[in-house]
């Protein structure tokens, strides 16, 4: 039940309705010289504020030499609330942590310190009332700047918030922080089998007495092209994505061109850039049964009796294979690895057999990243839910 305080807001029964400069004082950080950093007092920077909502002492790595009365004056204590003063974007404007350390450190230029005057937040609830959607919206609406964005002490002063009891401060924040612990568990354990992978790569691959052979001898190239123009689908390869339809950028770029000149890529087959040299950009195309790719890449397709397609997948992954491509480079302002080159690397190859029961053992581990990776992504769209019920006393 509420008690409606506005035309637009409604407020739970013992919750109270205020703005951030009723009962917390704000101050930007202190300014030193170049050579001033990397020794002295640990050193909160903007980077330290976006990585995580709660800052202990082992998580902040910077330094800084001041004098004692810099220290007085810029000083960061457990309860401190620290905002991001400036960003890239409006949508990264004053994101915030809290400081729950016991040893006094200190903050740079770029962050803004919210000191509470009156005790209305619990430090375990500070790191996540000022993710609300509320929230957030008021501080991407008041920040400034045309070329970065900026936000200043007497925007963060304006901001309306709502601050529940004591009691359920500390109810939202123990099933917060429930939600937190999950997410924490998973990310490891995707960190775990990620490092697994590449154990397994690197002992099953690269360093197994293995036959070599060069990759020419299993690649055969495929020039079809979009004669007909038929084909919408445009993709690009990147480094860590593989095959991804276009951004909006490319897309209005392509939007006129004559994409009867694309070459055809077929599900199964691969494509490669010559002009990139990391391995990246060489992805075999498996979100999409056929789509068409610009002319500057090479598409080409595996001859399956010699070699198992996931096999020669995985070995593109690995770091053996990133070091080989590397340095094949050719070009002093350009660097770039021809489609010979590319044919001209050797590749450790073993029985066809064993191809498979390596690729088999690699593909268990891919499936078991993903299906972490997606409940990773659930916890979070969970999280997300409930941070938003609860901070506006709807999930009571």
């Amino acid at each position: 039940m509420g008690v409606e305080m506005s035309s637009t807001t409604k407020i739970s029964v013992g919750w109270m309705e205020t703005t951030l400069g009723e009962f917390m004082e704000f101050k930007n950080g202190v300014n030193a010289d170049k050579g001033a950093y990397g020794q002295g007092i640990k050193f909160i920077n903007v980077m330290d504020v976006f990585k995580k909502s709660s800052l202990k002492e082992g998580d902040i790595t910077g330094s800084v030499q001041i004098t004692e009365k810099q220290l007085s004056e810029y000083s960061v204590v457990n309860g401190d609330i620290l905002f991001n003063r400036t960003s890239e974007t409006p949508e990264e404007i004053a994101f915030s942590a809290v400081y729950t350390g016991d040893e006094t450190i200190t903050f740079g230029g770029f962050v803004i310190r919210g000191r509470q005057t009156k005790n209305f937040l619990l430090p375990e609830f500070a790191r996540y009332c000022f993710k609300s959607n509320r929230i957030r919206k008021e501080m991407i609406r008041r920040s400034q700047g045309k070329v970065r964005a900026n936000i200043g002490q007497k925007d963060l002063k304006k901001i309306p918030i709502l601050i529940p009891t004591t009691d359920e401060q500390e109810k939202i924040a123990h099933i917060l922080s429930t939600w937190d612990a999950a997410i924490e568990k998973t990310e490891h354990l995707i960190v775990e089998k990620k490092n697994q992978f590449r154990w397994v790569v690197a002992s099953l691959i690269n360093k197994a007495n293995h036959h070599e052979r060069e990759v020419s001898d299993f690649t055969i190239e495929v020039s079809t092209r979009n004669r007909e123009n038929a084909i919408e689908r445009v993709l690009s390869v990147t480094n860590h994505s593989g095959f991804i339809l276009p951004e909006d950028q490319f897309e209005r770029r392509v939007a006129s061109a004559n994409l009867s000149n694309y070459k055809i890529v077929n599900r199964g087959e691969y494509a490669y850039n010559p002009s990139r040299i990391n391995v990246g950009s060489i992805a075999r195309l498996d979100d999409w049964e056929i789509g068409v790719l610009s002319p500057m890449y090479v598409v080409f397709k595996l001859d399956e009796t010699k070699i198992n397609s996931d096999y020669f997948l995985h070995w593109l992954s690995s770091y053996e294979a990133k070091q080989r491509i590397k340095n094949s480079a050719q070009g002093s302002v350009r660097e770039t690895v021809s489609f010979g080159d590319l044919g001209a690397i050797p590749i450790p190859l073993p029985s066809m057999e064993k191809q498979r029961k390596i690729a088999g053992k690699l593909n268990a581990i891919k499936r078991e990243i993903t299906l972490l990776q997606q409940l990773s992504e659930k916890y979070l769209a969970q999280k997300r839910g409930l941070m938003q019920k609860l901070l506006t006393g709807n999930g009571r």
